[in-house]
């Protein structure tokens, strides 16, 4: 169910499904603690879009002056449920 998402995209989702909000600057810190913050901005940036365009995320921006949120619409919640399912049952061993 989860092809074609990318393990970042998969992250947010799931980050996101457990918070049912996240700011960017949330995000930033999670998951790419360390990085030079103009990489991991666009990067983020790119992904974001990218599950804003396939439907699975909402943004609510200015939240602040600075800030963006976003949350889960509800295909993405199925889709976060959905990877967390496949990541529980772990690799096939039969």
């Amino acid at each position: 169910m989860s092809r074609g998402i990318s393990d970042l995209q998969k992250r947010i989702l799931v980050l996101c499904f457990k918070s049912r909000f996240l700011t960017c600057q949330d995000i930033l810190h999670q998951v790419f603690a360390g990085c030079e913050y103009e990489t991991a901005h666009a990067s983020l940036s790119r992904c974001l879009t990218r599950l804003w365009v396939r439907g699975l995320i909402e943004y609510w921006k200015t939240l602040t002056r600075y800030r963006t949120g976003l949350t889960l619409t509800d295909e993405g919640k199925e889709l976060a449920k959905a990877i967390l399912e496949e990541e529980a049952e772990g690799p096939f061993s039969g």
